[in-house]
């Protein structure tokens, strides 16, 4: 039998231990019924108690018992039968403790941190110690020296980090507080990972400009138009870098190798790049030194651009006497035969004059450009037969060479000339020239007229072959294709085609005769430079 059965006060998850006194034999196991009880059953209700009763549950049947939760706040009651050796059984005998259970001290447990979506973190624990009240949740800074900051209005489970989270780590802290208000111990949860922003990225490069020779292709990158990353693209994008691609081959078969030294945004297609393939890449880092998957934009096949000339220009001194080249760089595929033609531009005058034969890149010039500038049209042709743009260039007006300028002064000052010339027997054009078909005579010139003079010999005296003035329509003409002859030309009915040692002597002779007509008409030079045709 029983003779005493007693439980001291209870706490949560505290093994309680009841104390008995049994008399009897040899004591079996015994039979024991723990109750919970929302009130303290005295007296004899208490040898009656059952889980039939309202506000009792059975809540174990060992000897021991360890309150949970859910016994906090109320009565444990032992309802203990004492059974002997020999399985027979005594008296039942109840007890139920003095107090309800006490609720244990508040803690914690596996304190973390979880990232439940981009940007967005929320820390747990495990809590234990009766009903849980107002907990204390805050989040803290873990800067990359190891310094823990409280974060100042942090006091949720859910955190959404900021600007001033980058490049920290973050933690979690959890202080359990019971509900009549006891608190635990603060815990930390472990750091995060350190915190930076969404990586930027590049959703797509796009290539603007025509994929031909000369054309200019520049990629532009597209950014997403989500909020995030249009602002790490504002604030945390250190820069775009670019690396252009060269492919030969069909569009079916290509591979593309790496052009070194283009790694812009913009690309300037060259000849070389006709036929071939183009593709840029594109990347983006940020300041905290990550970097975006490349993204590429290819261009179609590279076209011949259409004929142009640039830098258009002629070379030359700028005397009569001089040689004039043009230059100038060619682009539009494999240039053809493109067309030069020379010309005569007067000062002030929009009028140009072509010089028939001309179309040469090289021009020699002569007397007749003497106050004219020198006009070149360089009109660009593709080998394909399609033609660019025409261009043209000029130079500064021609002036004379300085040594003939100087000896044309001296004789127009002198205003009284003579010069030996010779004269051509035969005007056949299809002569052999031979020294002994020329005639030697006089030109004799002063400021109202002109005459050519055979001289006198022993049996004769020198006649006068012809004579004029310079009234118009006289005019002087001069050969592009002989240096050494000239046209003088009084009237319809009166020239004569003259010969001379050098071409020097040539200029000299038109310049002095010109500059003569021009005082005597009192007219512009320019009006009695008559161009052979």
């Amino acid at each position: 039998m029983a003779l005493d059965l007693t439980i001291s006060d209870c706490c949560e998850n505290e093994e309680v231990v009841a104390q008995k006194t049994y008399l009897g034999g040899q004591q079996g196991d015994g039979k024991y019924t723990w109750y919970r009880s929302k009130d303290r059953i005295e007296g004899p209700a208490l040898l009656e108690i059952s889980d039939s009763l309202e506000g009792v549950s059975i809540c174990g049947k060992e000897l021991t018992y360890t309150p949970s939760l859910l016994d906090v706040g109320c009565y444990l009651a032992l309802c203990f039968v004492p059974i002997r050796a020999d399985g027979k059984c005594g008296e039942p005998i109840v007890s139920i403790c003095s107090n309800p259970v006490a609720p244990a001290h508040p803690v914690v447990t596996g304190v973390c941190v979880k990232e439940s979506s981009l940007g967005v973190y929320f820390g747990e624990g495990v809590y234990f110690g009766g009903c849980e009240g107002s907990s204390l949740f805050r989040w803290y800074r873990e800067t990359a020296d190891g310094t823990i900051n409280l974060i100042p209005g942090a006091n949720s489970q859910t955190y959404e980090v900021t600007d001033s989270d980058y490049t920290c780590r973050l933690l979690f802290g959890y202080t359990p507080v019971r509900s009549d208000s006891v608190a635990g111990e603060l815990k930390l949860s472990e750091p995060t990972n350190i915190i930076l922003p969404e990586l930027p990225i590049i959703d797509e490069v796009a290539l603007t400009g025509h994929a031909t020779e000369g054309a200019v292709l520049t990629a532009v990158e597209v950014i997403p138009n989500s909020e995030n990353q249009q602002h790490v693209w504002n604030k945390y994008k250190k820069e775009v870098r670019y690396q252009w691609y060269w492919a030969s081959g069909s569009a079916d078969s290509k591979f593309f190798e790496p052009l070194p030294s283009h790694r812009s945004s913009s690309y300037k297609l060259r000849f070389e790049d006709i036929g071939q393939f183009l593709k840029c890449e594109c990347v983006v880092s940020d300041v905290f030194g990550r970097t975006s998957d490349p993204v590429f934009a290819e261009a179609s096949m590279i076209l011949p651009g259409i004929p142009t000339i640039d830098k258009l220009e002629i070379e030359g001194r700028g005397f009569h006497t001089n040689l004039y080249a043009i230059k100038g760089t060619y682009t539009g595929g494999r240039e053809g035969k493109s067309r030069i033609q020379w010309l005569r531009s007067m000062v002030g005058s929009p009028d140009l004059i072509s010089i028939p034969g001309e179309i040469g890149r090289m021009y020699e010039a002569n007397v007749d450009d003497v106050g004219y500038r020198l006009v070149a049209v360089y009109t660009p042709v593709r080998e394909d037969g399609v033609e660019g743009r025409p261009v043209s260039v000029s130079t500064k007006p021609i002036t004379v060479e300085p040594d003939v300028l100087s000896e044309v002064k001296k004789k127009l000052d002198v205003g009284s000339i003579k010069f030996e010339v010779l004269c051509d027997k035969d005007r056949s054009p299809k002569k052999v020239y031979e020294v002994a078909t020329f005639e030697r005579k006089i030109l004799e010139v002063n400021k109202k007229r002109v005459k050519l003079v055979k001289s006198g010999s022993k049996a004769s005296f020198p006649t006068t072959e012809i004579r004029g003035s310079y009234a118009s329509p006289f005019h002087v003409e001069v050969s592009r294709n002989d240096q050494h002859r000239l046209r003088i030309v009084i009237d319809h009915e009166n020239e004569v085609e003259l010969i001379v040692h050098t071409r020097h002597l040539r200029d000299v002779i038109v310049l002095v005769l010109r500059g003569l007509a021009q005082r005597f008409n009192s007219t512009s030079l320019n009006t009695l430079l008559k161009i052979e045709t």
